[in-house]
C-alpha cells in the first residue's frame, strides 16, 4: 500500500511554511499545487492572533497561493468556536484586524477575557478591567467550590 493511500490529509502551518510575513517562501506555491494533485485533503493551520481569517486569507491569495477559506483554521476560529459553545461575552484585547472574526459576540459586562496579539490593547485601565473580570469570575467559583464542598461534607456526616 502506497504512504498516499495511508494518508487522508495534510495540515500545512501557515508562518515559516508557506509565507514569512508577506513574503512567500520560495517554491511553497509550486509545492502546495503539486501536493493539490496528489488529492490529499489539505487544511492550513495557524496560531496567529494577529489578523482575522479572512485578512489572512486576502494575503495568502495575494501571495499567489491557492487556498479557500474554508480550509483554513486558526486560534482565532478555535477561540470564537469556544466563545460561542461556552456562551461567554468576553473583554477582548484583540487587534481591530482580528475583530471581526468575533461579529456579532456580545461584550456587555464580560465574564472572559481573550488575549491575543495585541500591544496597544495593554493599557492600565483595560488591564483593570481584566483584571476585575477574573477576579468576579475566581469569586463565582470559589462560591461554588464551597457550596459543593459544604454539601459534600453533609453527606459524609450523614453516611
Amino acid at each position: 500500500m502506497s504512504v498516499t493511500r495511508k494518508i487522508k490529509a495534510v495540515l500545512i502551518d501557515l508562518s515559516g511554511t508557506l509565507h514569512v510575513g508577506d513574503s512567500p517562501i520560495p517554491g511553497a506555491a509550486k509545492a502546495l499545487q503539486k501536493l493539490r494533485k496528489s488529492n490529499l485533503r489539505v487544511k492550513f493551520v495557524t496560531n496567529t492572533t494577529k489578523e482575522s481569517k479572512r485578512l489572512l486569507f486576502d494575503r495568502l491569495k495575494r501571495m499567489g497561493f491557492d487556498v479557500r477559506l474554508d480550509e483554513m483554521f486558526t486560534s482565532l476560529t478555535a477561540a470564537r468556536h469556544l466563545v460561542d459553545k461556552m456562551e461567554i461575552r468576553p473583554l477582548m484585547f484583540l487587534a481591530d484586524e482580528a475583530v471581526e472574526d468575533f461579529q456579532g459576540i456580545s461584550t456587555n459586562e464580560p465574564n472572559a477575557v481573550l488575549v491575543g496579539l495585541a500591544p496597544d490593547q495593554f493599557n492600565y485601565d483595560r488591564l483593570n478591567q481584566a483584571f476585575q473580570c477574573e477576579i468576579n469570575f475566581l469569586k463565582a467559583v470559589n462560591s461554588l467550590l464551597y457550596f459543593d464542598c459544604y454539601h459534600m461534607n453533609l453527606l459524609q456526616v450523614d453516611s
